[in-house]
Formats: C-alpha cells, structure tokens, sequence
C-alpha cells in the first residue's frame, strides 16, 4: 500500500514537473504580438537598473519593477492601461521603504506660477514618505504632468500637508 501511495505522489510531481517546464519554455521575454506590439514580460537593461514591465497589446499593464544592478529592489508599482494605478512604493539603496504613491487620479487643481500663470498638471496622488527608522516623515497630494516623473522635483504639493518628526509627532501643517 505505501509503495502504491508513493507511485501516484512521484508520478503526479512528474507530470506537474513537465508541465511546468512545457510553460516555462513557452514563456519568454521581450516578445511581440502578431500585431508587432509589445507583449508579456519586457525587461530593459540601462546603465544602472534594469527595468521589468508587462505589456498588453503594446500598452503597459501590470507590475513595473525597477532593480539596481545589486539586485536591489528601488520600486515597485503598476500599470493601467498605460497610466500608473494601485500604490507605487519606492526604496532607497538599503532596501528601506523611502515613499508610497496611491490614488492616481486626473487632476483638475491648477497651480499658480511665481510669474502668476496658471496651469493644471495631468494627475494627482496621494504621498507619504517615511523616515530610515519607518516613521511618516511627510504627507498629502502631489500633482505632476505627462512626462515628467512623478517622484521628480517638478511635482507640485497642493493642498494640507503634514509634516512630522522622526518620533512620529506631527510638528507642522502646511496648506500649498
């Protein structure tokens, strides 16, 4: 009876074996659709990351993942349809989590320039950075524009922000 029960559990294991490496073999990366389009997994070595992203029909979809050439991991997020979705989380080169961004969303608040022109940046979303010991450091509403990044300095806070110290106590309020 064991050497029975034995059997079926090797032979199960080696079928599912097979099929895993049958899918493994199937999946690859840097591929194009029958259209040209970018498709499943891209990875995109530079100069000092490499970049992971997930295409559907040429239009990013899904996890992004940006890693250092130490295998450190720097961020972490999603595409929709092109547009950044769900909470992006970034960490500096010890691997500690240094920021999140959520909430992305169309932005409809304009902003005031020092020349007093004013413009409204594409999207909005919710920032919360921390300090080395896992503290909020500082939060509230970031807008930023198509093309720009939005962890750059070109993105605009709006709106109350907090500010805290490395205790965890709020020190500061700010309206922008």
């Amino acid at each position: 009876m064991k050497k029975g029960i034995i059997v079926v559990i090797l032979t199960l294991l080696f079928v599912n074996c097979s099929l895993f490496a049958q899918k493994a073999d199937e999946y690859k990366i840097n591929q194009l659709n029958e259209k040209g389009q970018k498709c499943g997994l891209w990875i995109k070595p530079t100069t000092f990351y490499l970049y992971e992203e997930y295409y559907k029909d040429g239009v990013l979809s899904g996890l992004f993942r940006k890693i250092n050439y130490k295998g450190q991991l720097l961020t972490l997020g999603e595409y929709c349809k092109g547009k950044r979705c769900g909470t992006w989380y970034y960490f500096i080169k010890d691997e500690h989590l240094t920021m999140i961004f959520k909430d992305f969303a169309k932005n409809t608040y304009s902003i005031t320039h020092r020349d007093g022109t004013r413009y409204v940046p594409d999207y909005k979303f919710y920032f919360i950075s921390y300090y080395p010991n896992g503290n909020i450091e500082s939060e509230g509403l970031l807008l930023w524009s198509e093309g720009e990044e939005p962890e750059s300095d070109l993105s605009r806070e709006y709106g109350k922000w907090k500010y805290y110290d490395k205790e965890g106590h709020l020190k500061e309020t700010k309206v922008f």
